[in-house]
């Protein structure tokens, strides 16, 4: 009977084994929707704004900062290659949109006072997937990209745009869950930090010489497919 016990928990770890969520060739791709938490600054040399007011308390090397709070909607999407049976590569395409007082982070009027942030990145990510079973994945992923500030619009006569371009890190966790053998939900916790300046940038009308800074976090949920295997 001992003999007949071992024989069947063998069994069960080959086929556990055999029918990892995650593994060395694995593709995944995941779609998600979430809200970003961010601490959303805007900084320029004190010689290019004016009428600006220092609120966020502090000067630093004459530049002019306005420090705020701003909740964001996130909308990335992710792919995912397994190079062995814990780690994986990938890419990380999407953004988020803020709204924002125009006369407070970028020094101008417009309708309403209220501008459109829509911020983009595309990084690349390292994930670790240190928890696999049949069904459940649990990945801790560090990713460094590019990102990209901009808004327009047009106020009656009056047209205005902004672009900033810079980097952005990002760490956090993936929780994977598959319903099916291909298909399932995830969810993820992040943080990250990104600066973007207008150096090389053209066509501005507003926001010259500004630097947006967002720091923070994000939590989405979405669904996820396992190409291969």
């Amino acid at each position: 009977m001992k003999h007949a016990y071992i024989i069947i928990a063998l069994a069960l770890i080959a086929n556990t084994a055999g029918a990892q969520s995650f593994r060395k060739g694995s593709v995944l791709i995941s779609i998600s929707e979430g809200t970003s938490y961010t601490t959303f600054s805007t900084s320029a040399p004190f010689e290019n704004t004016t009428g600006s007011s220092n609120n966020s308390g502090s000067n630093n090397g004459g530049d002019v900062l306005h420090t705020g709070n701003i909740t964001g909607a996130r909308d990335p999407l992710t792919i995912e290659y397994g190079l062995t049976d814990h780690w994986g590569l990938g890419i990380n395409m999407g953004g988020d949109i803020y709204h924002a007082e125009a006369s407070k982070y970028y020094g101008f009027q417009c309708k309403n006072n209220d501008i459109k942030i829509i911020t983009s990145e595309l990084t690349l990510d390292a994930n670790y997937h240190f928890f696999v079973t049949r069904h459940f994945d649990l990945a801790a992923f560090a990713s460094l990209g590019f990102s990209s500030v901009s808004f327009k619009g047009n106020d009656g006569d009056h047209a205005y745009n902004y672009n900033a371009g810079g980097l952005l890190v990002r760490t956090g966790t993936k929780a994977r869950y598959y319903i099916t053998k291909r298909f399932g939900v995830i969810g993820m916790l992040s943080t990250f930090a990104t600066s973007n300046s207008t150096e090389g940038q053209k066509g501005n009308t507003v926001g010259n010489n500004y630097t947006t800074t967002i720091k923070g976090s994000a939590i989405e949920f979405g669904l996820c497919y396992r190409v291969r295997r």
